[in-house]
């Protein structure tokens, strides 16, 4: 029998650990984002648009996200001035979500401000073990939410 109280067993249990690291990390990244007047989840829908005009339909299933929440982030990100709707010339049913000049600056600012925000959190770890976190956190995404194997 342990001698450990159940607090300590929770506590000291590497998912729930996990839980509270995520929680601190998505606190403090949304803190950060604030000076875009963004979440995270609308950095996500900004970077995927970065990469190309994609249909709302498209970034709900590569953000995880439900349509009604995608449609309330793509208005918020049009009311910023970040992004704008359009027609697809091919599909006309279909609604693009299209990056502003001002969306593109903002994306590539918070990602270089996110990679510092990031370096200063696991500050902790060498450049090794942080690539090996990476990896191993990578790994259990993949393993653990197969629909979102193509990008963690």
């Amino acid at each position: 029998m342990s001698t450990r109280t159940a607090a300590q067993q929770i506590s000291s249990a590497t998912g729930y650990m996990l839980l509270r690291l995520g929680d601190l990390a998505r606190e403090r990244i949304e803190r950060e984002l604030r000076r875009w007047e963004i979440s995270g989840k609308e950095l996500r829908v900004l970077g995927y648009a970065h990469e190309r005009e994609l249909a709302q339909r498209d970034l709900c299933e590569l953000c995880g996200m439900d349509r009604t929440t995608m449609v309330s982030v793509v208005d918020k990100l049009e009311r910023l001035g970040y992004a704008s709707r359009a027609r697809s010339d091919v599909d006309r049913r279909k609604h693009l979500v299209v990056l502003t000049g001002r969306g593109r600056q903002v994306v590539e600012e918070a990602l270089a401000h996110m990679a510092e925000v990031e370096a200063a959190f696991l500050a902790t770890l060498d450049p090794a073990e942080r690539r090996q976190l990476n990896d191993m956190i990578a790994r259990l995404y993949v393993a653990n939410d197969p629909a979102r194997s193509a990008s963690p």
